[in-house]
């Protein structure tokens, strides 16, 4: 049985019919603040299955020829034995397993974040955030995602992080600072600390910071925001690895104008008319 069908039987086993609630309360509340948080949207089988293709994907070598999506941190001493290469970042996950493709259309997951943004959503990118130990505070500083995809036609555009792991503010959890997406595109500079991604961040973090806010996540729970929403990596100060997986989705009239996204599978439509698309075939009602 093929991977999907398994992640759609196990949602409808645990929860029946794999529809979310996103109430009139729910959209209003993201719309002010830009981000909305699922509880146990993913099951523990699920999230077993995702994290064994994570841990294959950590033990690729150097020199395969896909190695160039999963990005080092040299800077960062601790490489755990399930992380032997300290990668911080995996890009295009879809070339490692299979898995990677059919968890873009989770129901519980996509179905939310058509009621959010849709009508009909489509795939933008798929990465993975690996924290080791010690994972400093400011490694990925405050930013926006919407840095790496604008222009666009609309911010409909949304970040996804499934954590894999429990996790809170002091150890992996994405912070963001509400309501900050009201702001708009935001002016990012190149970091000026030694020790961190050198991926741009805001040019006046120090203004965001303090309005920051982060959450305690079981695994399988969720965080859905918006791409102009303000946030950063989070330390881990524990002594274990924490991982998550960050993948973007936008709605189905979004444009790259400016033919920035060169992601695998960027576009691919995941929703059609409230219901999980692939060619011939409709899951759901």
């Amino acid at each position: 049985m093929p991977v999907y069908e398994n992640i759609v039987s196990s949602v409808q086993k645990r929860k029946g019919f794999p529809v979310p609630t996103i109430t009139a309360e729910d959209k209003e509340a993201f719309e002010e603040n830009g981000f909305h948080v699922l509880r146990a949207a993913v099951s523990t089988s699920e999230i077993a299955l995702l994290k064994e293709a994570v841990a294959k994907m950590l033990v690729t070598p150097s020199e395969h020829p896909y190695a160039k999506n999963l990005a080092d941190a040299p800077d960062i001493a601790t490489n755990p034995p399930d992380n032997p290469r300290g990668v911080w970042a995996g890009f295009n996950l879809q070339l490692f397993d299979d898995i990677f493709w059919d968890f873009a259309y989770h129901p519980q997951i996509a179905l939310a974040v058509e009621a959010l943004i849709g009508p009909d959503i489509n795939l933008y990118e798929t990465a993975s955030i690996h924290k080791v130990p010690g994972f400093p505070n400011n490694y990925r500083d405050w930013h926006q995602d919407s840095e790496y995809s604008d222009p666009q036609s609309n911010d409909r555009n949304v970040t996804v992080i499934t954590f894999l792991d429990e996790m809170d503010g002091e150890s992996g959890a994405t912070w963001v600072v509400p309501g900050s997406h009201k702001e708009g595109a935001l002016p990012h500079v190149l970091p000026e600390e030694s020790l961190s991604s050198k991926a741009k961040e805001v040019q006046d973090k120090h203004l965001f910071a303090p309005k920051g806010v982060a959450f305690s996540y079981q695994p399988g729970d969720v965080l859905i925001f918006l791409v102009r929403v303000v946030h950063k990596s989070g330390a881990n100060l524990s002594n274990e690895s924490k991982w998550s997986l960050a993948y973007n989705y936008c709605r189905a009239d979004t444009l790259d104008l400016a033919r920035v996204n060169g992601f695998v599978g960027a576009y691919l439509p995941i929703t059609r008319k409230g219901a999980i698309y692939r060619p011939g075939t409709t899951f759901l009602p």
